[in-house]
């Protein structure tokens, strides 16, 4: 019921997110946005999911480019859902640590990755180090200020 606030972490997470999508569009990168915060409801009240999709939406994504992790609710629909990932058809999968935890092999394209709110466990955060194919420089943040 509250304002939006352009300084909350989703707002700040969408705005770096959508520079990253804007800047590497040729290559058709792709970026994982991590939320335990809440899930989607689909009933209309507010979930930090949704603000998400619907603040890059006005940026400018198309919404067939952004994708929940909880759509993909059988192996098939994982399995389609990842393939689109992987071929950039999908450039932003949105989900919680534990649902894109281990078996989510989107790792392609992927260019960044985002964690609204940091997990626990270090090698919840290791997902885009997993593999050499491209070279990639990645930049830790913590809402927005560089870490390493």
């Amino acid at each position: 019921m509250l304002p939006d606030d352009e300084n909350s972490k989703a707002s700040t997470r969408v705005e770096k997110a959508f520079e990253i999508w804007e800047q590497t569009k040729e290559q058709k990168s792709t970026q994982l946005i991590f939320c335990d915060l809440s899930t989607t409801k689909g009933d209309g009240t507010f979930n930090v999911y949704e603000d998400i999709r619907n603040k890059l939406i006005e940026k400018g994504v198309p919404l067939e480019e952004i994708a929940f992790i909880h759509e993909a609710n059988t192996e098939l629909r994982k399995a389609e859902l990842f393939g689109k990932v992987r071929s950039g058809q999908v450039r932003f999968l949105l989900g919680s640590t534990q649902k894109m935890g281990a078996g989510t092999n989107v790792q392609d394209r992927l260019i960044a990755l985002h964690h609204l709110d940091v997990p626990w466990r270090p090698s919840d955060v290791g997902r885009i180090l997993r593999t050499f194919k491209i070279k990639k420089n990645v930049e830790v943040t913590d809402n927005g200020k560089i870490i390493i």
